[in-house]
């Protein structure tokens, strides 16, 4: 990876150690024209000789080990990661002198998000030898999803006592993508989407009879071995790698419907603060709803309304493709001012098909608006909370 050169360097002053550099400097002429009428003066003129050799002796050290400047190289860090995860960032400088090194040498990342500068932990090499270079490795702790970006370096030498100090500093401009945190729910989901289907009247099928065999598809982990049809997987092409399962039951039948609240506060809340908390936390519910749905065999199909008026659909059929695809969309995603916005695509979702609709509320009231539409769960704030096994850092 090519070097970067730095984008500004600037040299600064320190006024303590200026300050001493002049006192200790005044205290040694004061004291060569003083020693000889009073002895003490000696003592006080030796230790202002000292501590004025010192001064000097730091500035040119720091004057001559930063004189050929610094180069670094582009963060190595990963483009997108989950919030609330701790994310490794490694830079490297290197001191391109032919023979001095840089001594006292710190540095910190600048980074940016929504348009806040967040500056990272001061880094700290004692020396960097001529023509090495050292790692800098920060962890960063995103607390929220959405867009980040490393604004750049700012790398810092100074030798202890100096009156000057050089400042270094490199441009990055790299974009990160930060996804909504991971939660694991806990095995609970299934057993309220049969309780649904008993409470409507539907039934699961079970391969209790021939008459109930819908179809054959491929074998995918989890099926059934009971299931397997010999006589078909013997003409797969990737026999015996690649199996075929009967189907008994219509995979219409498993849909799940997920739609999002993305209502934002209006003005009679009076907790607006509380609603965007829960509209972030519901986010990342809402994946790993899909996330386990999706292991469940369930055909899911994910709504809601955004920021642009359009409305965002998403079929999930593999987690390990399809979920992915809904935490980048959702990394983005901003509440909406139109407050029955999701109550009217909730309402026509539900007249429209016969699939059991799960809808992630921001509210606690909503649950009593819609109890009376058969085949809606709300799964309100307080519901989230209770089916959140862990949060995953």
């Amino acid at each position: 990876m090519d070097p970067i050169s730095p984008t500004r360097t600037t040299t600064t002053v320190a006024r303590g150690n200026a300050c001493a550099f002049v006192l200790s400097f005044a205290i040694v002429i004061y004291g060569m024209t003083s020693a000889t009428k009073s002895p003490g003066w000696i003592v006080v003129m030796s230790m202002g000789c000292l501590v004025f050799g010192w001064l000097l002796t730091a500035t040119l050290i720091t004057h001559v080990t930063s004189d050929r400047g610094l180069v670094c190289e582009q963060p190595d860090v990963q483009n997108e990661f989950h919030a609330l995860s701790r994310v490794p960032v490694l830079v490297r400088i290197q001191n391109p002198s032919d023979r001095s090194p840089v001594l006292f040498l710190t540095a910190e990342i600048v980074a940016e998000c929504d348009g806040i500068l967040l500056n990272s932990p001061l880094k700290f090499v004692g020396q960097l030898p001529a023509h090495r270079s050292a790692e800098f490795e920060w962890r960063l702790n995103p607390r929220k999803r959405g867009e980040y970006v490393l604004r750049g370096l700012v790398a810092h030498t100074a030798f202890p006592g100096s009156m000057l100090a050089r400042d270094f500093s490199f441009s990055f401009d790299r974009r990160l993508l930060a996804l909504p945190a991971v939660y694991r729910l806990k095995p609970k989901m299934d057993q309220l989407l049969a309780g649904r289907k008993r409470a409507t009247g539907r039934q699961p099928s079970k391969p209790a009879a021939m008459e109930e065999f819908f179809g054959v598809r491929e074998y995918r982990p989890g099926d059934n071995p009971r299931n397997v049809s010999l006589a078909l997987s013997m003409r797969m092409p990737d026999y015996p790698w690649q199996l075929v399962v009967r189907e008994f039951e219509n995979p219409s039948d498993d849909e799940v419907c997920v739609v999002l609240d993305t209502a934002a506060p209006t003005p009679d809340e009076e907790d607006s603060v509380l609603v965007r908390y829960r509209f972030e936390k519901s986010i990342s519910f809402a994946v790993a709803l899909c996330r386990q749905l999706c292991e469940l065999k369930h055909r899911v199909r994910f709504l809601a309304c955004q920021d642009s008026g359009e409305l965002v659909e998403i079929r999930l059929t593999r987690p390990s493709r399809d979920v992915p695809a809904l935490e980048r969309k959702l990394a983005r995603f901003k509440t909406i001012q139109d407050p029955q916005a999701s109550i009217r695509l909730l309402k026509k979702q539900s007249e429209a098909s016969d699939a059991i609709v799960l809808f992630v509320s921001l509210r606690e009231g909503l649950g009593e608006r819609i109890r009376n539409q058969d085949l809606t769960l709300c799964l309100t704030p307080e519901w989230q909370t209770s089916l959140v096994a862990e949060v995953a850092a």
